[in-house]
């Protein structure tokens, strides 16, 4: 079960409380919004992102940001831009983009997801899929 992705829900943490659990658990520290920035103005022609259309794409990012790694475990923050960026969007793909998500399997490297506590009850229907790697800090 190590490479599968895990979800960490939490109240704000701070920056210094971040960067401790990074260093206890030796960890990559890595923000989903500053990849998806950087994704977007190197490779996209469109000024659009149009996430919903491309929520299997965003999979095979939180993949890539796995490979390029150079801890054993990666700590991906600030994913719940995306998140509530399905969830607002008429016939929302969030559904489809959770599910692909929970069944990723041989990462790189674990992946602990980061969410604030307030995404525990929207996905609390869903946890199913998680089986046991769901955890509150």
């Amino acid at each position: 079960m190590r490479d599968r992705p895990y979800l960490l829900y939490t109240d704000k943490l701070s920056k210094t409380a971040l960067h401790h659990l990074a260093f206890r658990y030796t960890a990559d520290r890595v923000s989903y919004r500053d990849d998806l920035i950087k994704r977007h103005t190197s490779t996209s022609k469109s000024s659009y992102l149009n996430l919903q259309l491309h929520s299997s794409r965003e999979v095979e990012a939180i993949k890539q940001i796995c490979q390029n790694a150079t801890k054993p475990i990666v700590l991906l923050e600030d994913l719940d831009v995306l998140l509530t960026y399905l969830h607002t969007r008429p016939n929302s793909h969030l559904n489809q983009f959770w599910r692909n998500l929970a069944a990723t399997r041989q990462l790189a490297c674990p992946i602990w997801i980061l969410l604030p506590k307030t995404w525990a009850t929207e996905m609390a229907s869903k946890e199913n899929l998680w089986d046991i790697r769901v955890k509150y800090l």
